[in-house]
């Protein structure tokens, strides 16, 4: 719901609160050039134009129809699906990256989740995951917020967040990239 009524902002929102990326995620990501990449949770297509200009093939899965509207409104050069993270109507290992950037917190199902990312990622493919950290002042203010108006979030602190991909098969690390952010990065075995 929240997402909804956020969707003709949400470009703004971000680049106020300080959380677009999208400018980095070539680098972060690299290379992408030719690369199948599926941005899961991927909204309004922020980070997916960028990622297409820097010559990705890009999938955004969204659960949020205003949110893809908006991305078709904006002409993001990708393909648009709505649907569940839990739940992907996408084919096995199709992708080469997977990008989960500010999103996890959202989903309702890890589990569901984990699994569907370790079934459409290929062999040696990368999971890149931003998110924020609950043991950090600044995302439980955020916390507070978004329950607040009615958005329910499921923090994953990232030292747990890198032993459930683990059990699942793809092995990484994080970094902070900020004070409460963190990025990890993961190949799937």
């Amino acid at each position: 719901m929240l997402f909804e009524l956020m969707a003709p902002f949400y470009d703004w929102f971000i680049r106020v609160a300080n959380v677009d990326h999208s400018r980095r995620m070539p680098e972060w990501l690299a290379p992408v050039e030719g690369m199948e990449v599926l941005d899961l949770g991927g909204g309004t297509g922020v980070n997916a134009r960028t990622l297409a200009g820097a010559g990705a093939r890009v999938t955004v899965v969204d659960a949020s129809r205003a949110m893809l509207d908006r991305a078709a409104a904006k002409k993001v050069p990708a393909r648009l699906i709505k649907s569940d993270a839990a739940n992907l109507p996408l084919p096995d290992e199709s992708f080469d990256i997977v990008l989960i950037s500010d999103a996890w917190h959202h989903f309702r199902d890890h589990a569901g989740v984990v699994r569907e990312v370790a079934r459409v990622l290929r062999p040696g493919g990368r999971l890149y995951i931003i998110d924020f950290d609950l043991q950090k002042r600044k995302t439980r203010f955020l916390a507070l917020l978004e329950k607040l108006v009615a958005e329910p979030s499921t923090f994953t602190a990232p030292d747990n967040l890198v032993e459930m991909l683990r059990q699942a098969g793809i092995k990484g690390d994080f970094r902070y990239l900020t004070a409460n952010q963190f990025i990890y990065k993961g190949v799937k075995g």
